[in-house]
């Protein structure tokens, strides 16, 4: 049975999207400023408790013990403690419930993963930043171990994005860009929950690697996937979120920013696939290319 065939016997059950507990997880760096101000505004929004997690990675200071520009596990452990004491007390005047918890190990992405799964968080936020040539490969993506090993949505904020409000007013559109395969509707579930949650206009997106030989090849190609992603869409959601649904060709990536760019995204809900292994990816691939180069934070909804 084809992902379309399978789609056409199922209908997506959840309608809008709750989040009660989140985990943010943060390096107090400058660059972590983006991450943290779009968890404040995900738990005041949904009145959610946020739980903040820094991680000593030990790792770093194996592999650079000599090196004496690298933060020694003694200094991390005293800089964040601070860090997050000074965090709680700007969640605390917030009006949010939190609370931090500073854990030391090999495998930063691993370890936030097992708090996540710990606390039962709904989602879990953190920056991420772009990484290029070899040091890309050798030392993979704390945030990709993280997306592709997570069992509830991982939010991320890139180095580019410009804008983090959320609610009525801050999510006014949103990019949920599939594969049509991989447990769609489980990803299309949540990036409609969410558009329902905000009241925001939805624009269900594939890309399709090339055109077909011929004219009428190509249209019917576009209209085939221009129905899959009908199929996506329960009856309700056309009163509220007025879905529109988009299909091009060429790089998947790159059409994906381009509709971000074009519709003025406020979010862009992207799926992954599940890894099961803890091994660092060696091929940059799309969910990779937009948590990088994104102008909005992206959701992601990992299924195996």
């Amino acid at each position: 049975m084809t992902p379309i065939q399978q789609m056409e016997q199922k209908t997506v059950h959840r309608s809008d999207l709750h989040l009660t507990s989140i985990l943010l997880a943060t390096d107090f760096k400058p660059e972590s400023k983006g991450a943290t101000a779009f968890a404040m505004e995900l738990a005041t929004y949904f009145s959610a408790k946020l739980a903040v997690v820094y991680v000593v990675d030990l790792s770093v200071a194996t592999r650079a013990e000599a090196a004496v520009i690298t933060p020694q596990p003694e200094e991390s452990r005293r800089t964040s403690a601070e860090a997050m004491e000074s965090l709680l007390q700007q969640l605390g005047q917030a009006g949010i419930v939190s609370h931090g918890q500073i854990l030391e190990a090999h495998n930063s992405g691993a370890a936030i993963v097992g708090l996540a799964q710990q606390l039962h968080a709904d989602a879990i936020v953190m920056g991420t930043e772009a990484r290029h040539g070899l040091k890309r490969f050798v030392l993979g993506s704390r945030a990709e171990d993280v997306i592709r090993h997570a069992m509830c949505p991982v939010f991320t904020v890139g180095p580019k994005v410009v804008k983090t409000a959320i609610g009525p007013l801050g999510v006014k559109n949103i990019v949920f860009a599939t594969d049509l395969k991989h447990d769609v509707l489980e990803k299309a579930a949540a990036a409609l929950g969410f558009a329902k949650s905000n009241s925001a206009k939805i624009h269900l997106f594939h890309v399709l690697g090339h055109e077909g030989n011929s004219f009428e090849g190509t249209m019917e190609m576009q209209l085939k996937a221009e129905e899959a992603l009908r199929k996506l869409i329960p009856e309700p959601a056309f009163r509220w979120g007025c879905p529109r649904c988009v299909v091009e060709f060429g790089d998947a990536g790159h059409q994906i920013l381009e509709l971000a760019k074009n519709v003025d995204a406020d979010l862009i809900v992207l799926g992954a696939q599940r890894s099961t292994t803890w091994f660092p990816h060696m091929v940059q691939g799309v969910v990779d290319h937009v948590l990088a180069e994104s102008p909005c934070p992206v959701m992601t909804v990992c299924v195996s």
